[in-house]
């Protein structure tokens, strides 16, 4: 914001094309996926800028005490988006479900941006399924972000059961409203994902 001119679409613009904040542009056109919905959208496209209200950016931007910038499942580190999303117990567990539902086997990047990159492409899985795995994606952060602010406001705690549970069906209902062709039931879903992905190994 100008402090003589005031605010302006125009300055906003150019503070964020020269911030370090803009996704690529593959990454952009993944985020806005026809098959997610936008409130998910929007909340990935924080995350993958670093502007989701994690304690850490809370801590910085100077909303809360470092007293209250520890992670919500008590382990004592600090709030980060790498630690909600990756590397606590919480969410290492369930992308461990995740991929034990799938079937696919691979060591975690450090980093949101690659976990993503990696997840959603993984290399020997054919080009039909980035779109499913875009959604599985999107579902299992959009459930650890929920899961987090449950927590957070609601003081309620989901066992890991529920979590997975929650990806699964998430991205079962968000295919079955928006993708047409896809005929499968929930238990076929459940069941064989990658069958029902075009993908028999």
């Amino acid at each position: 914001m100008d402090p003589i001119h005031g605010y302006s679409v125009r300055e906003s613009y150019r503070y964020i094309m020269h911030s370090g904040l803009t996704l690529d542009n593959n990454l952009a056109d993944d985020i806005w996926h026809k098959f997610i919905p936008s409130k998910v959208s929007l909340m990935v496209r924080r995350l993958l800028r670093n502007r989701l209200l994690t304690k850490d950016n809370l801590l910085r931007w100077g909303v809360i005490h470092i007293d209250a910038s520890t992670c919500v499942a008590g382990c004592g580190a600090p709030e980060t988006a790498l630690h909600l999303f990756l590397t606590c117990e919480i969410s290492s567990g369930l992308w461990v479900e995740v991929r034990l539902w799938l079937g696919i086997y691979a060591v975690s990047p450090g980093d949101v941006r690659h976990h993503y990159q990696q997840f959603t492409k993984i290399a020997g899985m054919p080009r039909c399924s980035h779109t499913f795995l875009t959604i599985i994606w999107f579902a299992t952060v959009w459930v650890l972000w929920k899961e987090r602010n449950n927590r957070v406001f609601q003081n309620t705690v989901a066992t890991p059961f529920t979590l997975i549970e929650k990806v699964k069906l998430n991205s079962f209902f968000w295919l079955k409203a928006m993708f047409a062709s896809f005929s499968y039931s929930y238990h076929d879903w459940w069941k064989q994902p990658l069958s029902c992905m075009g993908i028999y190994v």
